[in-house]
């Protein structure tokens, strides 16, 4: 506990004063407490609490002294250094992720590991965005690992309507712009002021971002819709973004097939009545970790998926500082309860038991 206005207990100084103008009030006392006739008319017990009153007025005053003085619960200004990034996922969940060639299927497996992914941060920001034909945050940056966690788990290719015109396909270059929108959303709102009293450092009224930005996308498929991937990562570079590319599945290709109750495949069918067979753009997805100074990875199965998320927890991460703030709680209470409880004796014993007989 400390005192925020310290000088008051000055007035602890005029304690003599108060106790010099006790002894004046009661000075008949002085002179007549060794009284044989005055025991005999106030009895013994008198005497014995002549002092009694005094003591209490000098705690009263002491403790008003206190409350004046303005008691806080004491804290102390730590600086806390971490080091952390913040991370958007950029998961593509279009029909074609529903392939078996990954056990049980690509979204599945990929939903495992990144899972275990999200799970294991401490000090980074992440964000999730979800791409079809169109992208939409899912869940934006936040320490959260659980909701994180969450809405990993909950993801499915109908997080999307596909059925809906315009919804269907791969958009890489949207997910792209989406996802460093996000990550620049901190950077557009200041923090807002505590409700309770605080004692920040002069200079230190807000914390300027410096983490480091990377996005991770998850993607089986080819850029058949929306802006050019290539334009969107240029301006990734021009914001010291990376970005990380997986590209999931066989880059030769397959027919894509899911396994109905009965055992049986049930094929992906274009317009003419064909399978449709998923391609994955290499190329694409290289150049885009290119050209911001990231990578490209291919996972063909759940193992290799498992290796590179891995791979991409020893990101080098950007030494961040932080200082904690020093929320002030009034203490008064505790000198206030005592100021209640011994008020009553003191005018008791002042007015009522001594002044009344008097």
């Amino acid at each position: 506990m400390i005192f925020l206005s310290p000088y008051l207990f000055l007035l602890l100084l005029l304690l003599p004063f108060l106790i010099w103008t006790d002894f004046r009030s009661r000075k008949k006392w002085a002179y007549f407490r060794a009284s044989v006739l005055l025991e005999k008319i106030y009895g013994q017990s008198q005497r014995k609490y002549f002092y009694l009153p005094l003591f209490l007025k000098i705690v009263l005053f002491s403790l008003f002294v206190c409350i004046l003085a303005n008691p806080v619960s004491s804290s102390v200004r730590t600086d806390i250094s971490k080091k952390g990034i913040d991370i958007a996922i950029v998961f593509d969940i279009s029909k074609s992720m529903l392939a078996e060639d990954i056990k049980p299927n690509r979204i599945e497996a990929a939903k495992r590991v990144m899972s275990d992914f999200v799970s294991r941060f401490t000090s980074d920001r992440l964000a999730i965005v979800l791409f079809a034909g169109k992208p939409f945050l899912s869940t934006p940056l936040t320490f959260d690992y659980t909701a994180l966690v969450n809405a990993v788990e909950q993801m499915t290719t109908d997080s999307i309507r596909q059925d809906i015109p315009g919804l269907s396909g791969t958009a890489m270059g949207d997910w792209l712009l989406v996802a460093l929108d996000t990550l620049k959303e901190d950077e557009k709102t200041s923090p807002r002021q505590p409700s309770l009293p605080t004692l920040l450092p002069e200079g230190e009224g807000s914390m300027k971002s410096e983490r480091r930005k990377v996005i991770i996308v998850l993607t089986d498929g080819e850029a058949n819709m929306g802006i050019n991937p290539t334009i969107a990562a240029k301006l990734a570079k021009e914001q010291e973004v990376k970005i990380y590319t997986l590209g999931i599945g066989d880059p030769v290709g397959m027919e894509l097939y899911v396994t109905d109750r009965f055992g049986e495949k049930q094929y992906f069918l274009d317009q003419t009545g064909k399978p449709i067979r998923a391609t994955l753009d290499e190329k694409m997805l290289t150049s885009i970790a290119n050209i911001t100074g990231g990578m490209y990875y291919n996972a063909k199965d759940e193992n290799s998926l498992m290796k590179i998320f891995k791979e991409l927890e020893k990101l080098t991460k950007t030494e961040m500082k932080t200082t904690s703030v020093i929320v002030q709680h009034p203490e008064y209470r505790w000198f206030l309860w005592g100021i209640i409880f011994l008020l009553p004796f003191w005018l008791w014993l002042s007015f009522g038991r001594f002044r009344g007989r008097e």
